[in-house]
């Protein structure tokens, strides 16, 4: 992976590891599913938004089915390129 990757990585790590409740220093599987982890309907939405704030560019909840994992959606999210100021809806 690459210094972006991982950076995105560890952010949607963080995000899932608050949404689901797990003791700090406990991290997620990076390489398992978001089924997986157990991420239901509200937590796909809570990491595409924490995805957002953190990038700057829309991400469908449908990337996370796409990319179903943190390292597949870190590298997907690493490729695109930020929105320009007041591009976003």
């Amino acid at each position: 992976m690459t210094r972006k990757e991982r950076e995105i990585a560890d952010r949607l790590a963080a995000a899932i590891a608050e949404d689901l409740g797990l003791a700090e220093g406990e991290h997620p599987d990076r390489r398992a599913t978001f089924v997986d982890l157990g991420l239901d309907s509200a937590s796909v939405v809570a990491v595409a938004g924490a995805a957002e704030e953190h990038l700057g560019v829309e991400v469908p909840t449908e990337w996370l089915f796409d990319h179903p994992s943190i390292d597949a959606l870190a590298r997907h999210l690493a490729s695109l390129k930020p929105a320009a100021e007041g591009e976003r809806a």
